[in-house]
């Protein structure tokens, strides 16, 4: 009889032990958001940095050490790809500042972000940007440290501006509503020196905690619109985002974390071949510590490689660089990246070019900066009928009457 109730009293005890644990799992769960589990914390950090208006024609002169600035050619990049460097190619949307930066971030086009080109653009809508995804989803530090003002613009309407003028801001510029969810966000710090040096102060404020960070330099974008592509003052400045690169990398080294650190450096656009500015100039580079990265590709691409390596579900228009493509063909109305074992249109499509309409003065821009590439569109050029991405530069015989 004994036995029975030593037996019984174990037995409820297990099942209270049983009730206690279930109760203390509840208790843990982290925070759940619109489909996410805040207080998960990522295994790395990951740094984007951009190099604005870089032309992969003039990147490659001075990487390999072509050009007098560039004696020791981009050291510091160098050492972080291990020497692999891959092109990246726009496809759609403008190759300008609000356009670029939009679709880097977003890995979408401009008809879903809104942010067409430089003077036609909105806020991008909320939870769209990667900050926005990752803020969603994990216990992680969000940073936003950019060189130019007004093109990366963080202002809502009826904001104050920051300016000597203090007017009031008549309209959403492309990161108003992104902003709400960073947690350290400043732009218009103007020459790379204010912003490497931020960045800097950051990277050791956040070194506790995981964090993704987008590095900003406005150069050489904003020295070529000065000077010209083929200038000396063009070319220096390269090598000035080179050393602020470096900087950041002896930082993250110092603190103890660079291996644990990704790396992305990429351009949202190039430059018109030996003028002052990129009206269509859709040819840059991009490179990166990530060892899994396989292949070249579209500036969209940096945002779906970056959602993966977290685990995220990929609802975007780009593809993830660590993987080739997963389809036969390149289907019509879509783009083909020219690179080497590039997939091909599809049978019984044309392959048209990158030339841009500039429909409010009617005037075609040929695409420049990146000699030898043969990216363009796949489509139906030829049968009668005018679908985008055609249009009267890249598609006369079917969009001229349009």
């Amino acid at each position: 009889m004994k036995l029975r109730y030593v037996f019984v009293f174990i037995c409820l005890l297990i099942l209270l032990l049983l009730i206690a644990c279930e109760k203390q799992g509840i208790d843990e769960k982290p925070e759940e958001s619109d489909g996410g589990l805040k207080g998960i914390e990522p295994e790395f950090n990951v740094l984007v940095i951009g190099w604005d208006g870089v032309q992969r024609d003039h990147f490659y002169e001075c990487y390999n050490q072509e050009l007098s600035e560039c004696p020791d050619g981009l050291p510091n990049l160098k050492e972080l790809s291990n020497n692999n460097i891959f092109n990246m190619t726009i496809t759609n949307g403008a190759t300008d500042t609000k356009a670029g930066w939009a679709q880097i971030l977003t890995g979408l086009n401009a008809e879903k972000t809104g942010v067409y080109d430089n003077n036609y653009f909105q806020a991008i809508p909320e939870g769209y940007s990667i900050f926005e995804k990752l803020e969603n989803y994990f216990d992680i530090v969000t940073f936003f440290i950019v060189g130019k003002g007004n093109h990366i613009g963080l202002f809502c309407e009826g904001e104050q501006s920051q300016s000597k003028k203090n007017k009031i801001i008549t309209e959403d510029f492309p990161w108003c509503n992104a902003k709400k969810a960073i947690d350290f966000s400043q732009n218009a710090l103007g020459e790379n020196e204010n912003v490497g040096t931020l960045a800097l102060e950051k990277i050791e404020e956040y070194k506790d905690n995981k964090f993704f960070g987008f590095i900003h330099f406005e150069d050489p974008d904003h020295t070529g619109h000065e000077y010209g592509e083929n200038s000396e003052e063009y070319t220096e400045q390269i090598v000035d985002d080179d050393h602020w690169l470096g900087q950041i990398i002896d930082k993250l080294k110092e603190l103890g974390i660079y291996e644990n650190t990704y790396i992305y450096v990429i351009t949202d656009h190039g430059f018109d071949e030996g003028k002052s500015g990129h009206s269509n100039a859709p040819y840059t580079f991009f490179a990166t510590n990530d060892p899994n990265i396989v292949r070249s590709g579209d500036r969209k691409d940096l945002t779906p490689t970056i959602l993966k390596k977290y685990g995220l579900e990929l609802d975007v228009d780009g593809y993830p660089l660590d993987a080739e493509l997963q389809f036969e063909c390149i289907s019509e109305g879509h783009a083909y990246i020219d690179y080497n074992n590039a997939l091909q249109c599809c049978e019984g499509l044309s392959l048209i070019n990158l030339d841009y309409y500039y429909e409010p003065i009617d005037k075609c821009a040929a695409p420049s900066g990146g000699i030898g590439d043969n990216s363009g569109q796949c489509t139906y050029c030829g049968d009668g009928i005018c679908n985008a991405p055609e249009q009267k530069c890249n598609c006369p015989e079917d969009c001229e009457a349009n």
